[in-house]
Parts: C-alpha cells; sequence; structure tokens
C-alpha cells in the first residue's frame, strides 16, 4: 500500500485527481487542435482558388493550445503547493 497516498487527506487527493483531469483534457485538447490544423492545411492545399483560406481553424486550434498549456501549468502550481514544505513527498 501506498503510504504517501495514505498521509493524504482528502482534499489533497481531490486536487490531484482535478489536476490529473485538467493534463488529461488538455492533452485531448491539444490533439483535437493538431488534427483541426492538418484537416484546414490540407483543405487549403488541395483548392485551386490561389489563397489560403485556413486562418480561422489555425488561430483557434494555436487558442486551445494557450488553454491547455495554461491548465497544465496550474495542475503543476497545484501539484508543487501540495508539496510545498512536506519533506516526505517528493517535489
Amino acid at each position: 500500500m501506498d503510504t504517501r497516498s495514505d498521509s493524504l487527506s482528502e482534499k489533497q487527493k481531490k486536487i490531484l485527481v482535478d489536476a490529473d483531469q485538467r493534463d488529461k483534457d488538455a492533452s485531448e485538447r491539444d490533439a483535437a487542435s493538431d488534427e483541426r490544423e492538418r484537416v484546414a492545411d490540407r483543405e487549403a492545399f488541395l483548392k485551386n482558388e490561389g489563397k489560403y483560406t485556413g486562418h480561422r481553424e489555425r488561430r483557434a486550434a494555436a487558442l486551445d493550445r494557450a488553454d491547455s498549456k495554461n491548465d497544465r501549468e496550474s495542475s503543476a502550481d497545484d501539484r508543487a503547493n501540495l508539496t510545498a514544505g512536506d519533506s516526505s513527498l517528493p517535489t
């Protein structure tokens, strides 16, 4: 049995579960953003209109990635705050 998780309060466990969920959501959002961007680029490349039309999709993908980055930073901060001052937990 993991004594470290046994010593965590319910609040601390919830913070860690929430941080893990934010990281998972961020990864899924990044994957969806990458796919939307690839589709927009492919469609723009295959069109023979002479101008690129995927700006809106690329901008939305970039904003999603920025949100993902913020979520990951927040998750890391939450984990770091839980371990601050606790020498029994790895930092």
